[in-house]
C-alpha cells in the first residue's frame, strides 16, 4: 500500500506519512458488498456486483416527506446534531482547549465534507480545502480534476448527476476520539454514517424506502499538527487514513466516486443475500466495516 503524502523530512510536512486505506461496501437491503482493499497511492477502485431484494416480505410504503422512516437511520440526530465531540480532556502535550479545538475543527471538515449541500451536489471541494494544512492542499488540488471522482472520493461526498436529494436533512450517527500519532501530532479519530435521501418523481413506483436512502460511512483520521519543528505550510489539518463503506447506493456510479439511490441500478439476478450479518449491523458504526462483496 502506498503512503498519501509521502513521507516527510524534519523541516517540512507536505510529504507528511499518511496511509491510506480503503475498504468500501456497497449494498441494498438485504444483499450487502463490499469493495477489496485497493492502493490508496493509485486510487484505482475494482469492479463490484449488482446487488439484488428478494421480494420475501411485504415493504414498508416509501414517504418523500418523511423518507427515513421505517429505516435504520430514522432514530439518528439529523445533520450535524450526529456529530457530537466527546467531552475534551487534556492529552500529552496537548491541553483540553487544545483538544477541544482540534475536534471542533473536525467536526466542521465533517460537515463541509459530508453535509454541505453546495459541496454534495455542486462537487466543489473548495470549502474543504480551505479547512486543510496549505501542505496538504499544494499536494491535494493538482488530483481534484473532473474525471479522477473516483480517486478523490475520501476528500468530499459527491452526489452523482440527475439525482436530487429529498429535502429531508440527512441522518448521521457515529463517534469521534482523540489520541497522540506517531510524530507528535494530535489526531481525531472519527467514524460517523451519514444517510441521505435522494427525491423520486414516482415514489409509489418503489418497493422500499431504503430505495430512496443512501448510506456513507467513514472512519477518518484528522491530523492537527501544531509543531515548530515543520514548516509553516505545515501547520493545520491533514486528512490521515480514511476508510469508506456504502450501503443501498448505484454500485456502478459510486465505482466512479459518486453517490446515488440503490433504485436506479438496473435489474440483476444471481447475487444472494450474505449468510452474516443482519442487514442492521451495516448501520451500526460501533461494529467494524463489513468486507463482503456483492454489487
Amino acid at each position: 500500500m502506498n503512503e498519501f503524502p509521502p513521507k516527510s523530512s524534519p523541516v517540512s510536512r507536505f510529504l507528511r506519512s499518511n496511509a491510506a486505506l480503503l475498504i468500501l461496501t456497497i449494498g441494498l437491503l438485504v444483499a450487502v458488498v463490499a469493495w477489496q482493499v485497493v492502493d490508496r497511492g493509485s486510487r484505482t477502485i475494482p469492479g463490484t456486483a449488482r446487488p439484488v431484494i428478494t421480494p420475501t416480505t411485504p415493504r414498508p410504503a416509501v414517504d418523500l416527506d418523511q423518507p427515513f422512516r421505517d429505516t435504520p437511520a430514522a432514530s439518528w440526530a439529523e445533520g450535524a446534531d450526529g456529530i457530537v465531540p466527546p467531552p475534551p480532556a487534556p492529552i500529552g502535550r496537548y491541553s483540553a482547549e487544545q483538544v477541544a479545538d482540534a475536534m471542533a475543527r473536525a467536526k466542521q471538515l465533517i460537515i463541509t465534507a459530508r453535509l454541505d449541500r453546495h459541496v454534495l451536489i455542486g462537487h466543489d471541494a473548495e470549502p474543504v480545502l480551505a479547512q486543510l494544512a496549505p501542505g496538504m492542499v499544494t499536494k491535494l488540488r493538482p488530483r481534484l480534476t473532473p474525471g479522477n471522482e473516483h480517486q478523490t472520493w475520501w476528500v468530499s461526498s459527491k452526489i452523482a448527476s440527475g439525482y436530487g436529494l429529498a429535502k429531508a436533512v440527512p441522518r448521521v450517527t457515529g463517534s469521534m476520539r482523540v489520541a497522540i500519532g506517531e510524530d507528535d501530532e494530535l489526531v481525531v479519530h472519527t467514524d460517523y454514517l451519514v444517510a441521505y435521501a435522494f427525491d423520486h418523481a414516482n415514489p409509489k413506483d418503489l418497493d422500499d424506502p431504503m430505495d430512496i436512502v443512501a448510506v456513507d460511512r467513514l472512519q477518518a483520521a484528522y491530523e492537527w499538527v501544531d509543531d515548530a519543528r515543520y514548516d509553516q505550510p505545515s501547520q493545520g489539518m491533514w486528512i490521515g487514513k480514511v476508510t469508506g463503506f456504502a450501503y443501498s447506493v448505484n454500485c456502478a456510479l459510486h465505482e466512479k466516486g459518486f453517490l446515488a439511490p440503490s433504485y436506479s441500478n438496473p435489474p440483476a439476478v444471481g447475487y444472494g443475500r450474505p449468510a452474516h450479518p443482519r442487514n442492521e449491523d451495516y448501520f451500526d458504526p460501533t461494529l467494524p466495516i463489513p468486507t463482503e462483496n456483492n454489487c
